[in-house]
């Protein structure tokens, strides 16, 4: 013990120093991370009217949500090759997804997975200011099933679960008019909290690119050698939203909906095609074709709703739903016209 006493208190002096300088980097740590978050804050509600709009205390959110996420698809062709007239009707499946949320003020990171069959998944990520924003969303699914209806052929083809895989990715910008007292992202992401009742004309402009790819060879078959079909179009529109509130943000239920121009359009078919060789063989190779619009400008539209509840300053349950209507006319007597949908139910906490 006469031993261990001195050499105790010798390291311990040794240490001392070192600890104290851990603790002064520490606390420089907080305190720029503390300055840095504050400058944040103060950029989110600067120009703002305070009596409509203010920042939830607490910056951080997580939230763990139920959603159905699907798409709805319907082609009619009129001479069409092989088959006549026909009429295409797919839908994916309902099944349920959980998503998983994380984000700071405007910034936003989510994904949701089919937790059933595996056949569908959704990745969104967002920044949303009060003037303006953009999303981005990837949606996969290989759940869509329908039926395929020719006048070439008798009955029905049956089209099942995973013949086919849909991928869709939408870029989403808007910017709102009266940034001042009306807010999106307090009805989009609770990033705000809308304290009175007030709404706004908002501009939009939307990306979507979509490609829906045949994994099945009978139906490749069937659709005579088809294996893709992509679309591509760009829109931009004016629409109105509004948040509604009768108790100072703790219920908040918002609409909105715009009409959308499209301006540019593209769809692309990939099919197999097969060559005849000399020495009696077949070569086969994959064709792209484009499909030229019929019209040069034609309208879709995008809607949505929200219903949001505080319990208290750091948890919320809330309800959302969000709406794409694309569709398209092509001079080669083929029409399409595809909805792709979400609806959300998630309990938020911030810390």
């Amino acid at each position: 013990m006469k031993r261990a006493l001195p050499l105790a208190v010798a390291w311990l002096l040794a240490i001392a120093p070192m600890a104290q300088q851990d603790q002064k980097q520490a606390s420089w740590l907080r305190r720029t991370i503390a300055t840095i978050g504050n400058t944040l804050d103060r950029w989110d509600i600067e120009g703002l009217d305070t009596n409509y709009l203010s920042l939830p205390r607490h910056g951080w959110k997580a939230s763990l949500t139920a959603n159905f996420a699907g798409i709805t698809a319907h082609v009619d062709g009129r001479s069409v090759p092989s088959f006549g007239d026909i009429s295409v009707d797919m839908a994916s499946k309902l099944n349920g997804q959980t998503s998983l949320s994380l984000g700071y003020r405007m910034l936003s990171l989510d994904y949701s997975f089919d937790i059933v069959t595996g056949y569908s998944s959704d990745l969104n990520l967002s920044w949303l200011d009060n003037a303006w924003g953009i999303e981005y969303r990837s949606h996969s699914t290989e759940g869509l099933a329908g039926t395929l209806d020719a006048s070439a052929t008798d009955g029905n083809l049956r089209v099942s679960e995973g013949d086919t895989r849909l991928r869709a990715t939408l870029i989403n910008a808007y910017y709102v008019l009266n940034p001042e007292r009306y807010s999106l992202p307090a009805a989009m992401d609770q990033a705000l909290i809308q304290r009175r009742s007030a709404g706004s004309i908002t501009a939009y402009a939307v990306l979507h690119a979509s490609d829906l790819e045949v994994r099945s060879a009978d139906l490749a078959t069937m659709m005579g050698g088809v294996k893709k079909v992509e679309f591509y179009q760009t829109a931009i529109g004016l629409g109105y939203g509004y948040n509604y509130t009768p108790n100072q943000g703790r219920l908040l239920i918002h609409l909105s909906a715009a009409p959308l121009l499209v301006f540019f359009s593209k769809n692309l078919i990939t099919a197999d095609f097969a060559i005849p060789l000399p020495d009696g063989s077949t070569y086969h190779t994959d064709i792209s074709k484009e499909v030229r619009s019929k019209h040069r400008l034609t309208l879709t539209a995008v809607a949505r709703a929200s219903l949001f509840y505080y319990l208290n300053e750091r948890i919320h349950i809330g309800l959302s739903g969000l709406v794409n209507n694309m569709g398209n006319d092509t001079d080669s007597g083929v029409a399409t016209s595809m909805n792709d949908w979400i609806v959300n139910a998630a309990l938020g906490v911030r810390f």
